[in-house]
């Protein structure tokens, strides 16, 4: 495959209004790659390149040729449980299977999006060798997707990055650390629950989109836990948002119990920095400082 800089790269980038989709279009055109963006019908994004907007699980998606598709689309269902979750998780499954279609039906190089959470309630040191135990249905699709991609053998060459709190300035979801920024910008209290030692490693989305690109330049084979490499205690998370904002927020125990008390992770992504040549390199400090400059601006009275 050639490389996405050599500006002859053709790459389809569903899920494109997203989050990691925005990125990852955003890093292949100015990177000289040839991005075609889609997503679901009605969606809307300011982009470098035009924004197909079409029914993903109805409607016909481009033919291509495509050197290379990733499938970032995915509808993440407000809950986990229930009917919403359920009709997701139908959804995705419908979408997942087009995009292996494709992409074997092409030849292009599949980049599937699949997530940390196969990993379920697993503590301690994780890494690509690790059993998947997912415990929602979100995470039973993804994991059964990497099973589809995997049953293809040589007939279908794809990367699965199994992909770990991604975060940004264009995330919209109400994530802790979201609502940490918002509230150190209020400077109203961060508040924690249990212990607040409860771990999370969370990576930048530009780093996200830069291992993309490596794995579409590689044409890497097989599974990459997708992660900084580095973890977080809540707590320390709330200090460390309140010391970069500079906020006189007080950080204190919510006094509620944390459903995921204990749970202690840590992501090796050795073979990431190995395979793929690629470490991700944005400090969480320098993210909250980013996104926090602009939800600050966004907050602000305009003038007149």
């Amino acid at each position: 495959m050639s490389d996405p800089r050599s500006g002859d790269t053709r790459v389809l980038v569903t899920g494109a209004a997203g989050l990691v989709g925005h990125a990852v279009v955003s890093h292949l055109v100015s990177a000289g790659a040839m991005a075609v963006a889609v997503d679901h019908a009605g969606a809307r994004a300011e982009l470098p390149v035009p924004l197909r907007s079409i029914d993903l699980v109805t409607e016909a998606w481009p033919d291509g040729p495509w050197d290379a598709i990733v499938h970032c689309a995915a509808q993440v269902p407000m809950k986990y449980e229930g009917p919403e979750a359920e009709a997701a998780e139908r959804a995705n499954r419908v979408m997942d299977e087009r995009a292996i279609e494709l992409a074997t039906k092409t030849g292009a190089h599949l980049v599937f999006l699949s997530s940390g959470s196969v990993y379920g309630a697993t503590i301690g040191t994780i890494d690509e060798q690790t059993p998947a135990a997912p415990t929602l249905g979100y995470s039973r699709e993804k994991l059964a997707t990497e099973q589809a991609i995997k049953a293809r053998g040589d007939a279908l060459s794809a990367t699965i990055f199994r992909l770990v709190a991604p975060y940004g300035s264009r995330q919209k979801r109400a994530t802790v650390l979201l609502r940490f920024i918002d509230l150190a910008l209020s400077g109203a209290p961060l508040r924690y629950y249990g212990t607040g030692g409860r771990t999370q490693d969370f990576i930048h989305v530009d780093d996200v989109a830069g291992a993309i690109a490596a794995a579409i330049a590689k044409r890497a084979l097989g599974t990459f836990i997708l992660a900084s490499g580095e973890t977080i205690t809540m707590r320390d998370l709330a200090n460390l948002v309140v010391s970069v904002t500079k906020s006189t927020s007080p950080v204190e125990p919510a006094n509620l119990p944390d459903a995921e008390e204990g749970k202690q992770i840590r992501y090796d992504i050795r073979r990431l920095r190995e395979a793929l040549a690629f470490t991700p390199s944005r400090a969480l400090s320098d993210g909250i400082a980013a996104w926090a400059a602009i939800r600050r601006a966004a907050a602000a009275p305009s003038s007149s």
